[in-house]
């Protein structure tokens, strides 16, 4: 007697499938999950986590299960949700891709940029480009400038004069850090008398 199953009766087994997320290398969600519901057998397209699961609802987009209810989430056949699951995959990679964009281009917060050209504090090179650094566990960025000619990165401060060749914008001379070492020791880093003048001006 041959055993084998047939391709159907193997979907008919299936508990669920695994869409990827296509050109996503982070984020929250790297797959999209088609869950079968044990008691419906209807099936929803969901973010796979093991807790807070949430499901794709048509122009709501994801949604806790616990807040629309099972039966919300879980209403549709296999085809429907396979077919749907490919579609949200596609969003959700087009979404992580124009968030790594926000991130990797230049912020146009605070002083304007195209107004006053940026020099480095280092090498004393003009047209330093302006970016937001990403700020470690909040989705706010810290305002920066890199210069193009020897690499180095420093923060930017809104009372400071960016195209001061002290400070770079900084405030501080030589984009040091806030405090220096002494001999006594710490002591607060002398700020670029640009910045008072900036201030001043009401700029």
């Amino acid at each position: 007697m041959d055993s084998t199953l047939s391709a159907e009766n193997q979907l008919d087994l299936a508990v669920e499938f695994r869409v990827p997320i296509p050109k996503t290398q982070g984020g929250r969600h790297r797959e999209v999950v088609v869950r079968r519901d044990g008691d419906s057998g209807a099936w929803a397209v969901t973010d796979g986590a093991l807790i807070g699961l949430q499901a794709w609802i048509d122009n709501e987009g994801w949604r806790p299960v616990w807040d629309i209810g099972r039966a919300a989430a879980f209403r549709h056949t296999r085809e429907g949700a396979l077919a749907l699951a490919l579609r949200v995959a596609e969003i959700e990679a087009a979404d992580h891709q124009a968030l790594l964009a926000v991130a990797a281009e230049p912020l146009d917060r605070g002083m304007p940029t195209g107004q006053r050209t940026i020099t480095c504090p280092h090498c004393r090179a003009p047209g330093a480009e302006r970016h937001g650094e990403p700020i470690r566990g909040t989705d706010d960025f810290a305002d920066c400038a890199r210069c193009r000619s020897c690499g180095r990165a420093w923060a930017l401060d809104p009372g400071a004069d960016v195209s001061c060749t002290t400070c770079g914008g900084s405030g501080t001379p030589g984009a040091g850090p806030a405090g220096r070492r002494t001999p006594d020791g710490w002591t607060p880093a002398p700020e670029c008398g640009c910045r008072e003048q900036h201030e001043e001006s009401g700029c």
